[in-house]
């Protein structure tokens, strides 16, 4: 009998572990995001927060938003993975030649 629930609790246990680790692996798709404005910072929160208009590599558009710990210089094109859950990975500061040539003319490249 203590061996069935030990198995019970074992495979409960790893069945959660499993569900919770995959949830990093939901990426959705990348969207790609120039700062053209102040990071907002609110109150309490030590974090900086962008609200911006991202393309995904079809050139779809959709509203991200995000949190830095150091704020970005405008002009700056950000890289911002999303998951089907919305979470946001880690954005990543990439060049006007890394991103997929359908979306190169939305972005100011001055």
């Amino acid at each position: 009998m203590k061996k069935m629930k030990f198995i019970t609790i074992t495979l409960l246990f790893t069945i959660l572990l499993v569900g919770c680790g995959e949830k990093g692996a939901l990426i959705e798709k990348d969207f790609y995001v120039q700062i053209n404005e102040e990071a907002q910072t609110p109150e309490g929160n030590s974090n900086y927060v962008y609200v911006v208009d991202g393309y995904d590599k079809d050139g779809n558009e959709k509203v991200i938003t995000f949190f830095v710990e150091k704020p970005f210089e405008k002009g700056t094109i950000i890289r911002v993975p999303r998951s089907l859950e919305g979470y946001t990975g880690d954005p990543e500061v990439m060049n006007v030649d890394e991103l997929p040539n359908n979306i190169k003319e939305k972005f100011n490249q001055s």
